[in-house]
């Protein structure tokens, strides 16, 4: 799982910086940061164990049973818990860590966003997990750390406004990259408004207008 959680700075000159809608400067991107994958894991089950994360999960999906970590090899595959459903089915959960809230800064710094990945290997041109319908992925849950706020999207409504949007938005907003070492390649996200991914996935999935 590629954590973007430590990439988005505050803003250094107000609206059009991470995720504020206006064109990004010429060549503005911002210069990769290096993790690891066993670095990126290590972000994720830093609150793995948290309860917030798990009540959570448990408060806001009816029939949730119990919530389950997942095993570093299902990280993999984009599942960071499990969650037991009264259905006898297990729903798979993809938890994205933001250390910092910049919805709750003061303005100018102020960005509501989502990170969604573009490509996860640039330079294979490996489609990012948000563009990855063969992800076993079934909710994504953004939650930030300082505020404990939240934000829970079904992977497929995501995934199918992604594929239809990513370069209108990759032209919108910054679209920083990360390096990794462990395999020497750099992935790519793009910083969403929030209320722009939801509104889109409305206008997609929301049925014929009457």
């Amino acid at each position: 799982m590629t954590d973007y959680s430590e990439i988005n700075p505050p803003p250094v000159t107000g609206p059009g910086d991470y995720g504020l809608p206006s064109q990004p400067k010429a060549g503005a991107r911002n210069k990769p940061r290096h993790y690891g994958f066993h670095k990126q894991l290590s972000m994720s089950q830093g609150v793995s164990d948290s309860e917030d994360v798990r009540a959570l999960l448990l408060r806001v999906i009816p029939g949730a049973c119990q919530v389950i970590q997942a095993h570093e090899a299902n990280d993999r595959n984009g599942t960071d818990y499990w969650v037991e459903h009264e259905r006898g089915r297990f729903l798979s959960i993809d938890c994205k860590i933001r250390e910092e809230d910049w919805s709750a800064k003061p303005p100018p710094l102020t960005a509501d966003d989502l990170a969604l990945e573009i490509w996860s290997v640039v330079e294979r041109r490996i489609v990012g997990w948000t563009r990855d319908r063969k992800k076993q992925t079934d909710y994504v849950l953004w939650f930030w750390l300082d505020t404990r706020r939240w934000c829970l999207i079904p992977f497929l409504q995501l995934c199918g406004v992604f594929e239809e949007n990513w370069e209108l938005w990759q032209s919108n907003y910054k679209h920083p990259q990360q390096y990794t070492p462990d395999g020497d390649y750099h992935s790519e996200c793009v910083f969403v408004p929030r209320h722009e991914v939801w509104a889109s996935i409305i206008t997609k999935f929301g049925g014929t207008p009457a």
